[in-house]
């Protein structure tokens, strides 16, 4: 083989593995971003799914804030009208309010809302043959997102404000 064949045969043989280096260079690239785009999208759901588990503390709390301090709540006594002063977040039974709103995306305007429930039980004891008025309420909200159902549930007391 003469010098002039041999330097052609080494370029090609380079120009050949240069080549093969660029596929394998653009292939680690695609995975490398592919690998970037899953982990920022799960990322980003894990945020969302936080962000409207915050919206549901806050509408759990807020009607709990309301229970608490909604009045007169003084179940052994009467309004002019003959009606128990008793507060209509107080009423027993349960209350189911539909719509509340859990979280609002500011881009995009998607709202997730969801279902607030509120059970208030008479958990007034006896003592001495006297009734303490206690009430226990059961506020719990349910919402879906990405078609995953969540449920978030808090419980507080009220005495009678006398």
């Amino acid at each position: 083989m003469s010098t002039h064949n041999h330097l052609r045969a080494t370029a090609l043989s380079q120009a050949g593995f240069t080549l093969t280096e660029a596929a394998v260079a653009i292939a680690v690239i695609g995975i490398s971003m592919t690998a970037f785009v899953m982990t920022m999208t799960s990322l980003n759901q894990s945020a969302s799914i936080a962000r409207n588990a915050t919206g549901a503390a806050a509408a759990v709390q807020n009607q709990i804030d309301l229970i608490q301090s909604d009045g007169p709540f003084n179940p052994q006594k009467t309004n002019s009208d003959g009606s128990p002063q008793i507060p209509p977040e107080l009423i027993l039974g349960t209350h189911i309010t539909s719509n509340v709103p859990i979280y609002k995306e500011p881009v995009t305007g998607t709202i997730v809302s969801g279902t607030l429930t509120t059970t208030v039980t008479d958990m007034s004891p006896v003592l001495n043959g006297i009734t303490m008025p206690l009430y226990r309420a059961d506020v719990q909200v349910t919402y879906t997102y990405r078609n995953k159902d969540y449920t978030l549930s808090r419980s507080t007391l009220r005495a009678s404000d006398i």
